[in-house]
């Protein structure tokens, strides 16, 4: 008695174990065409633009060309894809002159933007170092540089 108890119990407990829920399969679908998306949106930003690591005295960086011919567009992408920290105190567009902005957060001093023709230089100046972003416009195409120093 006590075995048949046992096996249908078992049995049971099996047969629940099977059974799926139709939302768990809608989710699951839905899991293969999001990493498909992520995978073609990754391959298109690698294909407009062509990075190389650098290194620098006390510190490493990152340059990279963008087939892009508008300057704001790749600092909206600096902001929107975090390619530095402390970009939430970024100012929302480029300043049309040169500008101080004093944050005292997160380590974070101030955040230098120096604007000439076709240029934008960035300084995030932290207490333990700098990080320097510049944005130059060559032709039809916009040099990024990214450059991350010790103190």
């Amino acid at each position: 008695m006590k075995k048949i108890a046992c096996i249908a119990l078992l049995a049971v407990f099996f047969t629940n174990c099977k059974q799926s829920n139709p939302d768990e399969k809608a989710a699951s679908a839905e899991k293969p065409v999001d990493t498909v998306t992520v995978v073609k949106e990754e391959k298109a930003k690698k294909a407009d633009e062509d990075c190389k690591d650098i290194q620098v005295e006390m510190g490493s960086g990152r340059e990279c060309i963008v087939k892009t011919t508008d300057l704001n567009a790749v600092y909206q992408g600096i902001i929107a894809n975090k390619e530095v920290e402390e970009t939430e105190f970024y100012l929302a567009t480029i300043p049309t002159e040169n500008k101080s902005v004093t944050i005292n957060k997160n380590g974070l001093i101030s955040i230098d933007y120096e604007i000439t023709k076709d240029k934008v230089a960035i300084a995030m100046n932290y207490e333990g170092g700098v990080t320097e972003v510049a944005l130059e416009k060559i032709k039809d195409t916009i040099k990024k540089s990214i450059y991350h120093y010790a103190d």
